[in-house]
């Protein structure tokens, strides 16, 4: 079957668009599987990954984005092997946030494009081809109006998903420059992945789209995936 992944920055709205494209393939009948990544309740890489992001290893700035995408790589290769054979049992699988999640959000933190460019490609070699984990049939990124996601990240946000925080701040979501610049590193993905598809989640004035109208952009560019 298809393994679908689902990007965007921080409070884009994924979780909702997931909940509808799970809704649209049990309509149809069809078998599928979730996940979210960072998985926070995983030994050894999630509690790594959720004292990083409460900064007990340091400032956003501090810690090397090699060592931080070496533990989110970690986490998704512990997690290879479920995905698998979910597949192998002809199930879709929806992933929030996979590979290029962790090329956005470390390439942004270096300045220079060539170095950008070099932990790029170490990412994606290190994810697909050492650890060898499948590789999407397509990844949508939710390209939300940057208003929205100041005005969300701004918010007080809660929920049982921000149980990893222990009340303290996420310290990619503090900072909207480095949002900024994560945004950046994913719309220049598209031209290096013809699997990647940018998703614009913005009406014409320029505001955020209802979440049914973005639906409808995602089951478009999804045509063909599973028979829509």
């Amino acid at each position: 079957m298809s393994l679908i992944v689902l990007e965007g920055l921080d409070g884009a709205g994924k979780s909702t668009q997931i909940d509808l494209l799970q809704q649209l393939l049990a309509s149809r009948g069809l078998r599928y599987e979730y996940l979210h990544f960072p998985r926070f309740d995983a030994p050894i890489y999630g509690e790594l990954i959720a004292r990083f992001l409460r900064g007990e290893l340091g400032a956003v700035d501090a810690v090397d984005p090699y060592v931080v995408a070496l533990l989110y790589a970690g986490d998704r290769a512990d997690a290879a092997p479920v995905i698998r054979r979910w597949l192998d049992e002809g199930k879709f699988v929806i992933l929030d946030r996979y590979v290029y999640s962790n090329v956005a959000y470390q390439c942004a933190k270096i300045g220079d494009a060539a170095s950008r460019e070099r932990l790029r490609d170490w990412i994606v070699d290190l994810e697909y081809d050492y650890h060898k984990i499948p590789q999407p049939d397509v990844s949508l990124f939710l390209d939300v109006p940057f208003g929205f996601t100041r005005r969300k990240l701004e918010e007080v946000r809660e929920g049982d998903d921000r149980g990893y925080l222990h009340g303290k701040k996420d310290i990619h979501e503090a900072s909207l420059t480095l949002q900024q610049r994560v945004r950046e590193v994913y719309l220049g993905q598209a031209e290096r992945d013809d699997r990647f598809r940018v998703v614009d989640c913005a009406g014409d004035d320029g505001t955020m789209l209802p979440p049914p109208q973005i639906f409808e952009r995602i089951r478009a560019a999804l045509a063909g995936v599973f028979g829509n």
